[in-house]
């Protein structure tokens, strides 16, 4: 029965398609604004509006897709810069923006670098905007607000953000434009931290992308860069482990990375603009309580500044320049035996 034979019988679209904005109660969590959405299919998810408008969970089909850390959804209140700030805020979840001004290692040569993965995860939205539509096809949403991430005489970066879901249609939409609203030029890296978990990720499970070449982060890394593609069992004590993947696009200009488990019947496709995001980074940690497989686009390697100014992969914004992100998830069953 399609969309416009089923209305007849609701008294509300809720019944259908829902779109619920809401604040959380208690813990750290307490305060922070959220929309959950349900597509009238098979996905279901919660955008933190406080927390860069990141995805700290999508279910399909009831099950969670993604993988939560101890501290789950935090406010942006306790976020703290220094020491282990960035790790007793991180979420894990969906999707997990990490940027504007730094991605990756920290350093001392700087402010901006001093923020481990950068900050704007940790920034709300301003201007929140739902905006419902309806076709003969189905409803719609799209969530539009902007973060800024800025300071006196410093950066001053804005980040405005489009999520689209659609009825019945298993899939997550999002575009990001990123402007320098200041007049110095300006270091920009960014990566999408997508943090894949039970019951998707399992040993039985597998990743592709298409790539002409793959390379280690570090020793250990190295070390095991012939189990490339072994998805191990949760393990008492293992050093994480990160490649940078140089994806292959399509004729339109898309890469995708592709996991899935055949037997759990469940594949998320991750596909991402390479015009500006050329870089791709898997993470491995296969820790108990740990368990967890980084889906990572970027623009630039996660190593530093120096790093990647030293290798020519540093991106820049002139003043008043922006720049357009572009990414797309899609769930659906993977059929066909277990590998």
């Amino acid at each position: 029965m399609n969309y416009s034979d089923m209305k007849p019988y609701v008294g509300n679209r809720e019944q259908l398609f829902s779109v619920r904005e809401s604040r959380l109660v208690g813990g750290r969590a307490d305060g922070v604004r959220v929309v959950d959405i349900h597509n009238g299919g098979n996905l279901s998810l919660t955008v933190a509006v406080d927390r860069c408008m990141d995805i700290p969970v999508l279910r399909y089909k009831g099950r969670c897709m993604n993988y939560i850390t101890c501290n789950s959804i935090s406010h942006p209140a306790y976020y703290e810069v220094a020491g282990e700030g960035w790790s007793e805020a991180f979420s894990g979840g969906f999707l997990y923006t990490c940027g504007l001004s730094n991605t990756g290692l920290r350093s001392s040569t700087d402010w901006d670098t001093q923020k481990e993965h950068g900050c704007i995860a940790n920034r709300p939205a301003e201007h929140l905007n739902i905006v419902e539509t309806e076709t003969e096809d189905g409803p719609a949403v799209e969530l539009i607000g902007t973060m800024k991430e800025s300071m006196l005489a410093g950066t001053n970066l804005s980040l405005a953000r489009r999520i689209r879901v659609s009825y019945q249609k298993d899939e997550v939409e999002i575009i990001d434009v990123v402007k320098n609203e200041g007049f110095r030029r300006v270091p920009q890296p960014i990566l999408y931290h997508c943090n894949m978990g039970y019951p998707l990720l399992q040993p039985d499970s597998k990743f592709s992308i298409s790539h002409t070449a793959v390379r280690p982060r570090t020793p250990f890394a190295e070390r095991e860069l012939p189990n490339l593609n072994e998805i191990l069992p949760p393990q008492d004590a293992l050093e994480e482990a990160c490649y940078y993947y140089t994806p292959i696009a399509d004729s339109s200009g898309w890469a995708t990375a592709v996991l899935e488990n055949a037997r759990e019947h469940l594949r998320l496709r991750l596909s991402f603009d390479t015009a500006t995001l050329g870089h791709f980074v898997q993470w491995k940690n296969f820790v108990k309580g740990e368990y967890v497989m980084g889906l990572e686009p970027a623009n630039a390697p996660i190593d530093g500044r120096e790093d990647a100014l030293s290798r020519g992969e540093l991106p820049f914004l002139e003043g008043g320049e922006a720049r357009t992100y572009r990414l797309r998830f899609a769930l659906d069953e993977k059929t066909g035996e277990a590998g």
